[in-house]
């Protein structure tokens, strides 16, 4: 058995903790939070860094500028990993052992999520250590892939783009609907059938719309709907990188 410590009571900390009271082979240890708003969500929970006692593998679920002040705490001895995408391994340039497990996944609190069949990018200093995330990774059920930090940052990159700002146009969309007062369930088909075939398919050989086609009355009659300037920047910076994808 394992002891884990996670540090970080985030979004990733939380999900993690649910899911190491569940897994075999590893045991939620301690829990660092620097606050708990009045309530220890764990009987394993501390709010004091000098608490932390020796475990098999420390978890640093925090955001990627806290990770160089939380090392200053450990013990340089100790196996440290992080969870960032964008954070390279050599942030634990004085560590013995250290890692990373990045789950490619976004994660909230409104849903608590289960970790598997997720993808994990993992690296560690030594082979041992690799090992051992490996098993980390197969008792959350999920599934592993080992990549260097470069990869990771590209991989991180990549999920800004299809996760996080897709995310950002699905909000917009849904505000001009509210705004006009239009059902958003209109646009689930579109939208469930977009991500769908974005995975099946090769989305360049997939583009449709007034961009592609050059279509100027039509753009511009968006172009005068969109009130906010800021909205109408955005949608002819699209426009146009999507027009430069077909030229």
């Amino acid at each position: 058995m394992y002891n884990t410590t996670i540090i970080g009571n985030g979004n990733l900390g939380y999900n993690f903790s649910i899911a190491l009271e569940k897994v075999d082979g590893f045991n939620l240890y301690q829990w660092y939070g620097r606050s708990w708003n009045g309530k220890k969500l764990n009987k394993s929970s501390i709010n004091k860094l000098s608490e932390l006692k020796k475990a098999d593998i420390f978890i640093l679920a925090v955001s990627d500028s806290s990770i160089s002040d939380i090392l200053k705490h450990l013990n340089k001895n100790y196996f440290v990993i992080h969870c960032s995408g964008a954070t390279s391994i050599e942030v634990f340039n004085n560590f013995k052992r250290a890692g990373v497990m990045f789950p490619i996944q976004t994660i909230n609190r409104r849903k608590n999520i289960s970790f598997n069949d997720i993808p994990f990018c993992i690296e560690a200093k030594n082979k041992n250590d690799l090992e051992l995330l490996k098993k980390l990774v197969i008792s959350l059920e999920g599934k592993y892939e080992c990549l260097n930090s470069k990869q990771r940052a590209n991989i991180h990159l990549s999920a800004v783009w299809i996760n996080n700002f897709v995310n950002h146009m699905i909000s917009k969309g849904k505000k001009i609907c509210l705004e006009n007062n239009i059902s958003f369930s209109l646009m689930e088909p579109i939208l469930k059938k977009t991500i769908n075939q974005a995975i099946n398919y090769n989305p360049d050989e997939l583009q449709t719309g007034p961009a592609v086609r050059n279509d100027k009355d039509t753009l511009g009659l968006h172009l005068n709907l969109i009130k906010d300037v800021n909205d109408k920047k955005l949608y002819e910076i699209i426009t146009k990188s999507i027009q430069k994808n077909y030229e």
